[in-house]
């Protein structure tokens, strides 16, 4: 897809769809089309399954806990005990209190076998916000990606989200916002690494595969525009507000003239 060509706001990301409430839902729909191609592009001894994890994080104003669930299993909310100090009482006796707000989630991710099944030649994992935020979902993120790391196994790992913390790597200085690694086993410590930032298109990578079978590419620049196209994700946007996570000065800028240019914002 061209930019010009198609009236999309963005050439690359389109940092409104990073929103908390729209996420989770454009999330699984990258794991879901990225599934998708794999299947169609992949030789036949590969099989690629999407495997679920479920999150559910607690929000309590401005704080916000996570936990973890197992699939197909009903999910209910416990209040957190609020202090004596937490709320002021008010003279009628009356107090002013927190309930919690749920947000369950099932996250995908993509895993590659050959047809033996063991073990796995790849996991594909797009990041999510409990992933990059301080918390068990991010320790518990780090401890499987250490595992595959410390594996023969690859590992694809896509940020699309501004907020929170990356991943650590070392050897990279920039402070691209957005970030797609591609770990081939037979390679490490060393891996590659495609930063890039609002005003760039995405960058289309490969999927590494065993011996000399040539991986598959991914577009996913492409897969981004088709979802946010047949997501009708303009109807959600308010791009008269900025976007939710960290905007650079120059970012601000080139934000607001290319909405203006493109009439979605007074």
């Amino acid at each position: 897809m061209a930019y010009d060509d198609t009236g999309l706001p963005f050439p690359g990301m389109n940092p409104y769809l990073e929103a908390r409430r729209l996420w989770p839902e454009v999330h699984n729909k990258l794991i879901s089309e990225i599934h998708y191609l794999l299947r169609e592009a992949l030789p036949p001894q590969y099989t690629v399954a999407m495997e679920e994890r479920v999150i559910v994080e607690e929000s309590f104003g401005d704080v916000a806990r996570q936990r973890y669930a197992v699939p197909d299993v009903n999910i209910a909310g416990d209040a957190l005990p609020l202090t004596d100090d937490a709320v002021p009482a008010t003279d009628t006796g009356s107090v002013s209190v927190l309930l919690p707000e749920t947000y369950p989630a099932r996250e995908w991710y993509i895993e590659i076998r050959t047809q033996s099944r063991l073990p796995s030649v790849a996991i594909l994992e797009v990041l999510s916000h409990s992933n990059k935020r301080a918390g068990r979902g991010r320790r518990d993120y780090i401890e499987k990606r250490q595992r595959i790391l410390d594996s023969g196994t690859h590992l694809v790992e896509i940020d699309l989200l501004r907020a929170n913390n990356p991943m650590a790597i070392a050897g990279y200085d920039g402070d691209a916002p957005y970030r797609i690694l591609v770990s081939d086993s037979r390679e490490r410590p060393h891996a590659t690494l495609y930063p890039f930032g609002m005003q760039s298109e995405i960058p289309s990578f490969a999927v590494p595969l065993l011996g000399q079978d040539e991986g598959a590419t991914i577009n996913l620049g492409e897969i981004c525009n088709d979802i946010y196209l047949r997501g009708y994700y303009e109807n959600y946007a308010d791009y008269n507000d900025d976007p939710e996570g960290p905007l650079s000065a120059y970012d601000r800028v080139w934000l607001d003239q290319t909405l203006r240019e493109k009439g979605l914002r007074r």
